[in-house]
């Protein structure tokens, strides 16, 4: 939703520098048709494909056929639009911008998500509340409504300064089980990942749960294990102070 911020010259700077070094993006082209392309990564004979886009504007950087821009969820083709993306791939996961900062997820939310997994998602994966939402099993897919914040100095609640880390295993026939878990960020707003040596992860087989916003905060209160992102700092790294002058 700021990927306009610095105007659209910009948004076309950024874009060209990602296929420069070769990143790989969706959700946004030279396009429309560029927009709604689905990216698709081959791993162990699965053709995975990858589709974003935003529910939350910008509404003037949607792409047409004569402009650059992003996918919006609200695209009256959206289901032809999944569809494609799916018959393009084995396995779909979308990635929706969408909901309310700060709050559970809502009805829209909830309607879009299932409206993608009715026309071929798979895995439907959402950002924007900056805090944890629902776990939802829908058919024979998968919805994380929010994973939260990743990196984000946003220190004003702990809500905000945790986030949800989501494995899936997938194979041909689709889902096998997918594993969440809520990691803290510390001061240097790094993510503090769990140890995998401890039990911090909880495992869900398909079929077995529906996660709600006060069940994760519950299942993952004591997470305390890490990767050591936390203790790390790049040598050399200097600290920048800014400076305000008065008159």
């Amino acid at each position: 939703n700021h990927v306009g911020d610095w105007t659209e010259e910009a948004f076309r700077d950024t874009m060209g520098r990602l296929e420069e070094e070769g990143i790989l993006y969706t959700g946004s082209g030279q396009n429309i048709d560029e927009a709604k392309r689905p990216v698709i990564i081959e791993r162990g004979g699965i053709q995975i494909g990858f589709i974003g886009m935003s529910d939350v504007g910008p509404e003037w950087m949607k792409a047409t056929s004569e402009k650059p821009g992003i996918l919006l969820a609200n695209d009256p083709n959206l289901v032809q639009i999944i569809k494609d993306a799916k018959a393009s791939s084995d396995f779909l996961i979308v990635s929706v911008h969408w909901g309310d900062e700060y709050k559970p997820h809502n009805a829209r939310q909830e309607m879009l998500a299932h409206k993608m997994i009715d026309n071929g998602a798979d895995i439907v994966v959402g950002h924007h509340p900056h805090v944890a939402q629902d776990v939802e099993e829908y058919k024979d897919g998968l919805i994380f409504y929010s994973l939260g914040n990743f990196v984000f100095d946003q220190y004003f609640s702990s809500e905000t300064m945790q986030g949800m880390f989501a494995e899936v295993t997938i194979n041909k026939d689709g889902i096998v089980e997918h594993r969440e878990s809520i990691f803290k960020i510390n001061e240097k707003y790094q993510p503090v990942l769990p140890s995998r040596e401890k039990d911090d992860i909880s495992t869900f087989n398909r079929g077995s749960c529906q996660i709600g916003n006060s069940d994760i905060s519950h299942m993952f209160a004591n997470v305390t294990g890490e990767f050591g992102v936390d203790n790390y700092i790049p040598e050399g790294l200097v600290a920048i102070k800014s400076q305000i002058k008065t008159k």
